[in-house]
């Protein structure tokens, strides 16, 4: 059974909480970056701008100075370091819609023993990046997106403490609120962490790269540090978990830019084999469940149902998208590798019909021949397909909340 533990977290203080916590810096385009720096002074962006700083330094160098400017906020009047914790973090969007979820730390050793599961590959470049960086910076300051399964015990504890008044409730420019408990009473931790450590296992809902990358460091840190105990921060990494009746999992969908030589009824004729093909006009639709994929071609909408038939693979048979994988994009479209084919787009849904009217404006515009939509993959079919040990396409899911940047921060070489 995994562990989950409390962590002395490094926070901005209330008043600068909301304008200190930021998206991932992955989520910003060079020129946003640059906008937000500009408009906001006390953005934690600031703190790991010199990662892609135009100075002449090296990786080494910028990294360090990553690591002065943290150490620089630990010591402000900025920070708030807090005793042994748990945090409730609670996400409100303005329709209504929430999720809330619990940050502590997560062992090492569970991840490399299967006890952490994944469901997706990594890019090795892309994880040695973030190792080196963490081995530099010594601090996690956005954490792993976990899922569990549904525990009651755990949903009870965390409305009590949600009774009290929130440390920290902001709105950002979205009008998505914010809001953190912090849990520190030692009964109530114990409480917690005994019905969270009830789990089999956990599941990686979003961080795939920032949990290799966790191990990746570990593993480097023990072959520096001699005298390290099982009981140090080098041995742990930052996580966020969110039973899977809160995730909040919507639909990635596809874009292709031709029809590999085929026109329209060529193209339907071939997909026929695999699909029931429903004609719907001009009227957009959202598929209704799973296997129900949809396509808008030529200014037209179909519902594709795979065939029963065709569910041959188990766990994988659950996923629409390795279904458009193997029956339409290998074998019609010639698409052999999603990752990097530049004949394939992606474009994130909305779980919902206004992600297939973007959908629409895409290939109305002319860049592409044809879109595909799919109906929102259910998390215990993630969770079905990390226990078989089998990977998802890339970009099946597009999950919330997505944790922010410095709202919680874990010092690794406390």
């Amino acid at each position: 059974m995994p562990q989950f533990k409390p962590f002395k977290g490094i926070r901005p203080v209330n008043e600068i909480a909301g304008s200190f916590s930021t998206k991932s810096v992955d989520s910003f385009s060079r020129k946003a970056l640059e906008e937000e720096l500009a408009a906001n002074p006390e953005s934690f962006l600031h703190l790991i701008k010199p990662t892609w700083e135009d100075e002449d330094l090296t990786q080494d160098e910028r990294h360090s100075k990553v690591r002065e400017n943290f150490l620089e906020f630990v010591s402000s009047d900025r920070a708030e370091k807090d005793r042994s914790a748990y945090y409730i973090y609670q996400l409100i969007k303005p329709d209504g819609e929430q999720v809330k979820g619990l940050i502590g730390l997560v062992s090492i050793d569970d991840y490399e023993e299967g006890k952490i599961k994944k469901h997706e590959e990594t890019l090795t470049k892309r994880v040695e990046l973030f190792a080196k960086y963490l081995l530099n910076v010594h601090f996690h300051a956005e954490p792993v997106l976990l899922t569990y399964p549904n525990n009651q015990r755990v949903d009870l504890l965390m409305a009590h403490e949600m009774k009290t008044l929130p440390i920290v409730s902001f709105k950002d420019k979205l009008e998505n609120e914010h809001q953190i408990w912090k849990i520190e009473n030692r009964l109530n931790l114990l409480q917690i962490k005994d019905s969270i450590e009830k789990n089999e296992s956990f599941y990686i809902a979003d961080g795939h790269h920032r949990m290799e990358s966790s191990l990746a460091y570990t593993l480097a840190m023990r072959k520096n540090v001699k005298d390290y105990t099982d009981h140090d921060s080098l041995n742990y990494t930052l996580a966020m978990l969110v039973s899977d009746k809160e995730l909040i999992i919507k639909d990635y969908n596809r874009l292709v830019k031709d029809l590999n030589g085929l026109n329209a009824d060529q193209f339907l004729e071939k997909l026929s084999d695999k699909f029931e093909i429903g004609e719907r006009g001009e009227t957009p639709f959202f598929p209704p469940k799973k296997h129900y994929l949809g396509l808008y071609l030529e200014g037209q909408f179909y519902s594709l149902y795979v065939k029963r038939e065709m569910l041959t693979v188990e766990g994988l048979s659950e996923l629409d998208t390795y279904l458009f994988e193997e029956f339409v994009l290998k074998p019609i479209l010639d698409i052999q590798n999603s990752r990097d084919d530049e004949r394939l787009g992606f474009i994130r849904g909305t779980g919902n019909v206004d992600g297939v009217l973007e959908i629409k404006e895409a290939v109305d515009g002319g860049k592409y021949k044809a879109g595909f939509f799919f109906y929102p993959v259910v998390s215990t079919d993630m969770e079905k397909i990390a226990d078989l040990g089998l990977k998802m396409p890339p970009k099946s899911t597009y999950i919330e909340p997505k944790p922010l940047s410095g709202l919680t921060i874990f010092q690794l070489d406390e």
